[in-house]
């Protein structure tokens, strides 16, 4: 699942960089889980729903997210 989401992310990100749309913003998973309406810790645990990325080298890793995809396909 975790595979399927980072493709997501990467395809989404790719098509937004070939279409020359202004710079993708990522957000926070504490942003995410505002823009959503659930708890970050929640957000954590369902994240492979979400089209996102790690940003770090170790397990602990940074989660950033898809602002403009949460908003238009996700949001409440």
């Amino acid at each position: 699942m975790e595979q399927i989401a980072a493709k997501t992310a990467n395809i989404i990100l790719r098509k937004m960089k070939e279409d020359k749309e202004p710079p993708t913003e990522m957000v926070s998973a504490k942003e995410t889980a505002h823009i959503l309406g659930i708890s970050e810790s929640h957000m954590r645990r369902i994240k492979d729903n979400y089209p996102h990325i790690k940003n770090g080298s170790n397990s602990q890793g940074r989660l950033l997210f898809v602002r403009d995809a949460l908003l238009k396909n996700y949001a409440k």
